[in-house]
């Protein structure tokens, strides 16, 4: 199943009357007397504390009037666009204005016909229109321009700002001759860091709103923080909507006075990637609900449509009365919700295809259960919980742990009745502990995990029993490093496929490509190889359990000194091991390198996360030729060899994948329901994780999602299947000595014997 969440990708948006709470105290005359200004004062506030609760209003409900005078009756419907969408606006005469990753801006009409196409030289996104200007960001100049003025294309756009560095653009809007840009500056710190914004609840990743002058380009910020997206209203207003307190907001913007003036919440306002505001609707993107529609006089969800999913930027757009999303599921732009110049809404999916929609999974054995299950995750839960409602009944409250392992293994013992599943990376140090100290609910009386671990590799079925047998966990999702390889191209350069098998015949390969590569390239990444031919050595060379652990020995000293010395990893944002290329390449977009990883026809090889390429591969047929999911994938392993991340010394190695599981917390006070919610994952595995998942020994169980007899799907299968997973021992995550040796703050030995601490210390505890 392809994973819209992944996509961070990479790998990249009026009349009804809210009733005021208090009466307007600015209507009393001036000729009043004192006497009487006084008692309506009085009478007012005593209203004020009757409405209010005492001025304990949970919902802050302030005053917000919308003007629907202009959403006028258009017959629009759903827009049937080839799919590959990037961006859409609508602009003027009832255009639509679509991006895609060609290069080239197409223009629609209402009913989806194509009326033109513009080449240009770069890509663009997050468009933005005001008047009958249109402006976008410029991924390839890595600028904000402008594309079109007085309703024409301009054949040189117009550059409006290129001084501010962004890492991701979430939203960009205009609005009085200003763009209002919401974005995460680029640092050398977030260069590779993974923005997940489909979170059940909001992550802060330093989101700044930039307020730019169309005019000159000069720019500010402003003084607002965890905002998670923001829109420009029809009748001319600027909301944002952001977190703050554990309460999400929705803000009104005063653009003169740069201050908020407005501010609404209620117990309906999660998490959404992109909202637009009319009519006193709030409308969002969540990715557990699909679309939803938010009445800001009561606070009550109007109406959500599941089996919605789009991402951040402007897929979700608003043009006259008409709601539209650049829905990712359905692969089409859909018209859902409808605004009347009364302001009465009106949805435009019917009930019997909601209904059709909510039951599309097949049902789990148990009835239907309404429990709200607390899981604690320390990233993203890579699981879909709109779908473990809609095939168990049970809802999924996200709870972020902490990374302090010390504090959080401190949180189980004492018994922290608010979680019932944990969801942990089989390599931290807690697993072990775990496991050891019995602090999970045994698993064994379940029919359903029992008969799923019987069908999985041996060393899964290992890992989830405990020394009394006991099965103490489930494993959710996992991932291997390996190298994917183009046959025909490592010929052209003389390169077998054994040699890309151990690290020191890689390493020559890396020396004889240099300045030779030409169209062809290859992509690795220093820092994040060397890590796992850290781990890789921890767990084939040490042994935890009789205490014999070493890192001061040659092999090691071997790796440190091709890996350490000659560049400093957090020199700059592109900063490499000089014999390495890395490339950052979300979706179509790449932020480093010239050449697509996913092109056979110039890659040479590439060692990465295997589900990397899977991933954006099938991303990428699914939106450019309209492949369905098992068309995609099969079409991604075409013309692809894939090779375990090579040995370090000896082929005795065993190859190590990192694995995610979730154990059911003992202090739960509905464990009964923790483990069917398990048991619906495990059901609906393949639906409900957003990632590849290669757990089955029974091959049969790949033949609805691959052609299991593609070369590149064997390799795949024998990596993990003669792969295992490993206890991690250490407690100090930190790999600071190599940044402070590479900054020659200590020597070679010294780097060798902070390492060597770090594992005692970890076997110590």
């Amino acid at each position: 199943m392809w994973n819209p969440d992944y996509r961070s990708l990479i790998l990249q948006r009026r009349s009804i009357q809210l009733l005021p709470l208090v009466y307007p105290m600015g209507a009393i005359k001036k000729e009043a007397k004192i006497i009487l200004k006084m008692r309506k004062w009085i009478f007012a506030f005593i209203v004020f504390v009757i409405c209010t609760g005492c001025g304990k209003n949970q919902n802050d409900r302030q005053n917000i009037i919308f003007d629907c005078s202009g959403y006028e009756k258009i017959d629009f419907e759903s827009i049937e666009i080839p799919e590959g969408v990037e961006a859409f606006v609508f602009c003027a005469e009832e255009k639509i204005l679509c991006s895609r990753a060609d290069e080239k801006v197409y223009l629609y009409d209402k009913n989806g016909i194509l009326n033109s196409e513009i080449s240009s030289d770069s890509f663009y996104g997050n468009f933005c229109v005001e008047k009958d200007a249109v402006y976008a960001y410029d991924y390839k100049k890595s600028a904000i321009v402008q594309i079109v003025k007085d309703g024409e294309f301009l054949s040189n756009p117009v550059s409006i700002q290129n001084a501010i560095s962004f890492r991701t653009i979430r939203n960009m809007i205009a609005l009085d001759g200003k763009l209002y840009v919401l974005a995460i500056p680029f640092t050398s710190e977030n260069a590779e860091t993974f923005f997940d914004f489909g979170l059940e609840e909001f992550k802060d990743y330093g989101e700044v709103v930039y307020s730019i002058n169309i005019e000159n380009g000069q720019y500010q910020t402003l003084d607002l923080e965890h905002i998670a997206a923001e829109y420009a209203s029809e009748d001319g207003r600027l909301f944002f909507y952001g977190w703050k307190e554990d309460k999400y907001y929705l803000y009104e913007y005063d653009t003169e006075r740069d201050k908020i003036t407005k501010k609404i919440t209620s117990d309906e306002m999660k998490n959404l990637m992109s909202i637009v505001v009319e009519g006193g609707y709030l409308f969002g993107i969540s990715s557990s609900e699909g679309l939803v529609a938010i009445d800001l006089e009561t606070g009550e969800k109007a109406d959500s449509i599941e089996k919605v999913y789009a991402m951040f930027g402007n897929d979700l757009q608003f043009y006259r009365g008409n709601l539209f999303v650049n829905n990712m599921v359905a692969g089409e732009i859909q018209r859902l919700f409808v605004i009347d110049t009364e302001g009465n809404l009106t949805i435009t999916v019917s009930d019997e295809k909601k209904e059709a929609d909510k039951n599309s999974l097949d049902p789990t054995p148990h009835p239907k259960r309404e429990e709200t299950i607390g899981v604690s995750v320390s990233g993203h839960i890579n699981v879909r919980t709109d779908k473990i409602r809609q095939v168990s009944g049970m809802q999924t409250n996200i709870i972020f742990q902490s990374l302090d392992l010390e504090a959080l293994i401190s949180e189980m013992m004492a018994g922290n009745s608010d979680v019932d599943i944990y969801v942990l990376p089989h390599g931290w140090a807690l697993t072990q502990r775990i496991r050891d100290l019995r602090l999970y609910e045994p698993l064994n009386n379940s029919e359903i995990i029992s008969s799923y671990l019987e069908k999985c590799f041996d060393y899964i079925q290992t890992a989830a029993t405990a020394s009394n047998q006991d099965i103490w966990m489930v494993p959710l999702y996992e991932s291997a490093t390996g190298t994917w390889y183009v046959p025909e191209n490592m010929e052209k350069f003389g390169i077998s496929a054994e040699e890309l098998g151990t690290l020191d015949n890689y390493i020559e390969v890396l020396k004889r490509l240099q300045g030779r590569m030409g169209q062809y390239n290859y992509y690795n990444n220093g820092a994040t190889f060397f890590a796992h031919c850290d781990s890789r050595y921890d767990a084939n060379y040490n042994n935890y359990e009789t205490g014999e652990i070493n890192f001061d020995t040659p092999l090691y000293r071997h790796i440190a000194e091709l890996f350490w010395p000659g560049w400093d990893r957090y020199g700059s944002a592109t900063a490499n091991h000089p014999l390495f290329f890395k490339v950052q390449q979300h979706g179509e977009v790449m932020t480093e390198g010239e050449t697509p990883d996913l092109n056979r026809d110039t890659v040479v090889f590439k060692t990465i996360n295997m589900h990397e390429h899977l991933l954006w591969s099938r991303y990428i047929r699914m939106k450019e030729n309209g492949e369905d999911i098992v068309e995609a994938t099969r079409t991604a392993l075409q013309g692809w060899r894939i090779l375990p991340f090579p040995e370090l010394q000896s082929d005795s190695e065993k190859e190590t994948i990192a694995m995610t599981y979730a154990y059911v917390n003992p202090y739960s006070k509905q464990k009964e329901a923790a483990i069917e919610y398990l048991e619906s994952i495990l059901e609906n595995q393949a639906e409900f994780v957003q990632m590849p998942l290669f757990f089955r020994e029974d091959m049969e169980y790949y033949q609805p999602y691959y052609d299991t007899s593609m070369p590149a799907f064997q390799d795949i299968y024998e990596i993990f299947k003669n792969a295992d997973v490993f206890y991690g021992y250490s407690w100090d995550l930190s790999d600071a000595y190599i940044t402070d040796y590479q900054r020659e703050l200590i020597s070679f030995d010294e780097a060798i014997e902070r390492r060597q601490k770090q594992a005692m210390t970890g076997l110590e505890e």
